[in-house]
């Protein structure tokens, strides 16, 4: 038995190796100096963004949509049906800035081989003038502050860069369970993301030449995310995916633990069928998964059998796992938190939230990998959808999005 704990132990060692190498290279991304780009290089810009429900900050994502100071860029708004709640946010707030550039569309339902976003974001592409050079879009959970097309376009200057994004960062703005879970899953995540070039459709955006040369339109049609298809399609074509810290977009809605669970399998499903990191994240979060719970039953078994070097050791290799992690995180939430500055919120972590909800983020993560692995069925904002391969989807049902009556701070 203490054979087993010793290997245990390496391979923890191994485990945490690679994340204090991911960390670092995360962190080092906040230690850039951003370029400053003129206006008379910047090229023009079609936004688009999908909305199917009213979401938390969908008002101040609007708000500050409409008010970049970006030199040349046109808006166009997918909203998925006339009766859908956020058309009215969308109509109050173009009416309140006189945004001239704003096209608001409602979603045609074109294909039932895709998801309503892919949906969304090909028809508001198509709509975007002759004009565009780059395509940008956002999720309604993005809150744009003044510069952020600015931010976001600016690395596409580089001719290797296929496409740009930012950063998700979920801040806990109360201290539950669910909120912290969170908070540690994607901070561990953003690691992996920037290390494979994983790229989030939160802020996004990609040349117009790029895009037609991936004939994205054409995928997205088959796929159920756009994200993390574009990435791999760009990696496929030689090209790299800039993350922008600039654009760390911080989300301080409330979770709960049942929506955490079907939010990580979703994006891990996501990445299964569309990027070829999958393999290697699953392995890894399986492997981790794996070790650490082994680690509790050497415990276990090692004080029940009274052997108490083996409990010792595999307590030790537990507490030291969980200190290293939980430092990692400290200091990667330190740089996100100054370098964004009075855009941070929810401050920074409680060291006992850490470390009490720390192993139900492990927990959910490799269930998310086995249910992400197993299940060819996918639940996205009421809409069911059947997968057999990544380019093989099936849209089940549709009905305009209801509106519910969950406070106004959870996430839809």
């Amino acid at each position: 038995m203490m054979m087993i704990a010793s290997v245990t132990a390496l391979l923890l060692v191994a485990v945490l190796w690679y994340q204090v190498k991911w960390a670092a290279e995360f962190r080092a991304l906040y230690k850039k100096r951003p370029s400053v780009v003129a206006d008379v290089n910047l090229p023009h810009v079609g936004v688009v963004l999908s909305l199917r429900g009213a979401d938390p900050f969908l008002e101040k994502c609007l708000l500050g949509l409409m008010s970049q100071d970006y030199p040349s860029h046109e808006i166009h708004i997918i909203v998925d049906s006339t009766s859908d709640p956020a058309a009215a946010v969308v109509e109050r707030v173009r009416e309140r800035l006189n945004a001239t550039n704003v096209h608001v569309e409602f979603l045609k339902l074109c294909q039932d081989t895709s998801s309503l976003k892919n949906c969304a974001l090909i028809q508001g592409i198509h709509s975007c003038s002759d004009s565009c050079e780059v395509f940008a879009w956002l999720d309604s959970d993005t809150v744009p502050f003044p510069g952020w097309l600015r931010d976001l376009v600016s690395p596409l200057q580089s001719e290797n860069v296929g496409a740009a994004c930012g950063v998700r960062w979920y801040a806990p703005p109360s201290t539950t369970l669910a909120n912290y879970v969170r908070h540690i899953w994607n901070s561990a995540a953003v690691l992996q993301m920037v290390t494979f070039n994983i790229g989030w459709g939160g802020a996004f955006a990609i040349r117009k030449s790029v895009y037609q040369k991936a004939s994205l339109a054409t995928k997205w049609c088959r796929a159920l995310v756009e994200d993390t298809l574009a990435s791999n399609e760009i990696l496929l074509d030689g090209g790299t995916i800039a993350f922008v810290p600039e654009c760390t977009m911080p989300n301080p809605e409330s979770a709960s633990l049942s929506w955490c669970l079907s939010f990580v399998t979703r994006q891990l499903q996501g990445l299964r069928y569309y990027h070829r990191a999958w393999r290697t994240v699953m392995l890894f979060g399986l492997l981790s998964g794996a070790l650490l719970m082994l680690n509790v039953g050497l415990i276990v078994v090692g004080i029940a059998a009274a052997n108490f070097d083996v409990a010792l050791l595999a307590g030790a290799s537990l507490a030291t796992f969980g200190l290293i992690a939980g430092r990692l995180m400290q200091r990667s939430e330190q740089c996100v938190n100054t370098f964004i500055g009075d855009r941070a919120v929810g401050g920074f972590s409680l060291p006992w939230m850490l470390a009490l909800a720390g192993p139900m983020a492990q927990v959910i993560h490799f269930v998310a990998l086995v249910r992400a692995y197993t299940l060819n069925d996918v639940t996205w904002r009421g809409i069911r959808y059947h997968i057999r391969s990544g380019l093989d989807l099936k849209r089940t049902n549709y009905a305009p999005y209801a509106s519910t009556t969950e406070a106004s701070e959870h996430s839809l």
